[in-house]
């Protein structure tokens, strides 16, 4: 006998045993149109109900906060509900809101409508990162519409411990909320591997299975479970060997999760000493504890763009520094590297108008913006270097801030010429108000992410100090495939030779005018490519924190020599597969000597 198995999407890798807790809270009540209401009257709703779920918000962080310091939960929960909290603030959700009330719509009709239209300005996003947030304001949208119903804006599941949390659908904010030492595993009817929900789940570690569809009626609370969040596959009441087999598959899991959090506190360095640095990539002050508790090293990519996203006013020197220092003082003198703001083409900007265009990726976008709206580049980097001075030690005299500039999607050298033009102007400026310690060196690098910018790295590296390669706009203009296009998304190969040969020559150029060569796109988390990056003259990588603690394993038990024999017999490939094969072959030999090595010191 094996149980009934159901199949999902994998939404989180991992295998979790335990009852079902079955959490179906009540459908929102529809409330009846009031065409006869007044303005005032919907306004003092809305405002009702806002003050209602902001409340909400500060409840569950009073929670998740003591269950952090209990070491019950991850900060990453804290991060979550902190990010939606603000955006259930935000000034251009309320003027949506308002205007709509205004124009005489029920409360529930503009808060639908505002809620669509700004989910949709960031749904359009080409980046993954900012994608997710559509999710957080759909969630949002529908607890002001239960707030707005009389209900509780976020309902809670109270679990057992060790349960396997079963519901048709779940917020990311409901789950960041959970106790997650009582959450086993996670199976839902609704969702997919990238949804906002899979997506903390996995950073949560917590097995999941997503896309059941209407499953809620063939579960019986208490019920045992097997959840296998990397096949899909939701178990009912498993038995004989299927059951052995979940239940060896969870002990395996758990060993491996317990050796990679015993590297938490080991440094990157190669068993020949060579030190790579790891670092993760942010979206806001939020995602700063998460990536410490990884154990990150440093910020190697902070998408400022969120300051500017979907807003019709820009924001000012002011607002934007104490982000900035508040995300240096968190980090406490970690490297952090600031990415002007990426914007144009695929991510609007409504405080610039901009025209839409037929192809934004090739587009007016990024450092091209900014170059040409000097005023926009211009506050945003005093405000930088404004929190690089706030940062400072006071002691003054010769020293280099942790703060970074990086300019993103360069093509030319006559833009980092212009860009280092502005960039000096504005430390003058700020060192004669008396703003900016004249010794203090903030470094000034760019992203190399179009090919044009590796062919000329030689050249390029004698202009800046640093590269960070962003691999997945590298691979995608190098190969002429859009990753977001499933037509040709075969066609995205990160390990084409062509895109190593791209990364090999940046690595020489950096290690030619002594400057550190980063990468910060996807291939930094992916444990397959560490070895081939080391290899080809990498030496920072940065990554979404789950992604920290499997990349450091790699770089710890890869000798730098074996690296650089990996990616010179890579650069000789002609396909991708003969780099995977490669690749495969290198880690078998590692895992090998690895099980040598254990087997001879016991």
């Amino acid at each position: 006998m094996a149980g009934r198995r159901l199949r999902g999407v994998a939404g989180s890798p991992g295998v979790a045993l335990g009852p079902a807790f079955v959490f179906a809270p009540a459908a929102r009540a529809e409330r009846p149109a009031t065409a006869s209401a007044s303005p005032e009257a919907e306004r003092a709703r809305w405002r009702e109900a806002r003050a209602r779920l902001e409340a909400a918000y500060d409840a569950l962080l009073e929670r998740a906060g003591g269950a952090e310091k209990a070491g019950e939960t991850a900060e990453e929960g804290l991060a979550i509900l902190e990010a939606q909290r603000m955006m259930a603030a935000d000034p251009g959700l309320e003027a949506a809101v308002e205007e709509a009330l205004a124009a005489g719509r029920p409360a529930e009709a503009a808060v639908r409508e505002a809620v669509d239209r700004y989910a949709a300005l960031f749904a359009g996003l080409e980046d993954a990162y900012l994608r997710q947030r559509a999710e957080d304001v759909r969630e949002i949208g529908e607890a002001l519409l239960r707030a707005l119903a009389g209900e509780e804006p976020i309902p809670l599941a109270e679990l057992p411990p060790g349960s396997i949390l079963c519901a048709a659908e779940l917020g990311a904010g409901a789950l960041a909320a959970l106790d997650r030492q009582a959450l086993a595993g996670l199976a839902l009817g609704s969702g997919g591997p990238t949804s906002h929900v899979a997506i903390l789940a996995r950073s949560m570690g917590v097995p999941a299975v997503l896309g059941l569809g209407d499953f809620l009626g063939e579960l019986r609370p208490g019920q045992r479970l097997a959840v296998d969040g990397g096949s899909g596959e939701l178990w009912i009441e498993p038995e004989g060997e299927t059951l052995a087999r979940l239940e060896a598959a969870a002990r395996r899991e758990r060993a491996e999760r317990e050796a990679l959090a015993a590297l938490a506190g080991e440094p990157a360095v190669t068993p020949d000493g060579l030190s790579v640095e790891l670092a993760a990539n942010i979206g806001g002050p939020g995602d700063v504890g998460p990536a410490l508790e990884a154990g990150a090293e440093g910020v190697g990519l902070f998408r400022t763009e969120f300051l500017v996203t979907g807003r019709e006013t820009l924001p000012g020197e002011e607002e934007q520094a104490e982000v900035y220092r508040r995300v240096l003082e968190a980090m406490s003198g970690r490297p952090v590297i600031f990415r002007t703001f990426d914007v144009g083409g695929d991510k609007p900007l409504p405080a610039l108008a901009l025209a839409p265009e037929a192809n934004p990726f090739l587009g007016y976008r990024a450092i091209r913006i900014g170059l040409e709206h000097a005023e926009l580049l211009r506050t945003q980097l005093r405000a930088i270097l404004r929190a690089a001075a706030a940062v400072a030690p006071e002691a003054g005299g010769e020293a280099e801030s942790p703060a970074r500039v990086m300019l993103p999607m360069v093509a030319t050298l006559e833009e980092v010429r212009r860009a280092r033009h502005l960039f000096e102007e504005v430390r003058r400026e700020l060192t004669e108000e008396g703003r900016l310690p004249a010794g203090l060196r903030v470094p000034l690098g760019i992203m190399v992410e179009v090919p044009s910018a590796a062919l000329i790295a030689r050249q390029l590296a004698r202009e800046v100090d640093f590269f960070s390669i962003g691999s997945n706009d590298l691979v995608q203009y190098t190969l002429a495939a859009d990753r977001t296009n499933e037509r040709v998304a075969g066609l995205y190969q990160p390990l084409h030779p062509a895109v190593l040969r791209l990364i090999g020559l940046c690595g020489e150029a950096a290690a030619e005018a002594g400057i550190l060569c980063g990468l910060c796109g996807e291939m930094g988390g992916d444990p397959r490519a560490t070895a081939l990056l080391v290899g080809l003259g990498v030496r920072e990588l940065s990554m979404a924190p789950a992604s920290l603690a499997r990349v450091k394993r790699e770089v710890r038990r890869t000798p730098l020599a074996e690296a650089r024999r990996l990616a010179a017999q890579a650069l000789e490939c002609a396909t991708q597969a003969e780099v995977e094969e490669l690749v495969e072959r290198f880690l078998e030999g590692l895992e090998a000597g690895a099980a040598g090595a254990g087997a001879e010191g016991r």
